[in-house]
């Protein structure tokens, strides 16, 4: 009977431990699709300054959010946005900004098609 215990106290910490993990990297996703969105909207009311700013803070923060990330998903996924994230205010800099708007977008949908496929659904999962 003990081991039925203590079997069942190891699931109950393993699924607590996936719930919690998972929230962590929603919000941290979450985060960051909401700091591009305010980029894309400073860059569609012409205010590249303040596009600029966002898009170091969008860097800074990326940085820190997703240093847990290739824990749980693959390592590629997650350089593929940051080479894009990278590369955001240095287009800003050097006045590519007709270049900033579509790697923007693209970084966009990789944050957000990240946030889909880690999400646990019947389609992830079978």
């Amino acid at each position: 009977m003990k081991r039925i215990i203590v079997a069942a106290a190891i699931l109950i910490a393993v699924a607590t431990l996936c719930i919690v993990t998972l929230k962590i990297q929603t919000n941290n996703i979450k985060e960051l699709l909401t700091i591009t969105d305010k980029m894309q909207k400073a860059y569609e009311d012409d205010k590249i300054e303040y596009c600029l700013e966002l898009s170091y803070e969008f860097v800074e923060k990326f940085d820190k959010k997703t240093n847990l990330f290739p824990l749980f998903m693959r390592h590629s996924d997650i350089s593929k946005i940051e080479e894009i994230a990278v590369s955001l205010p240095v287009l800003l800099e050097t006045d590519n900004i007709q270049h900033f708007a579509p790697e923007l977008i693209k970084c966009r949908i990789m944050l957000k098609n990240m946030a889909d496929l880690e999400s646990p659904t019947p389609e992830n999962i079978l």
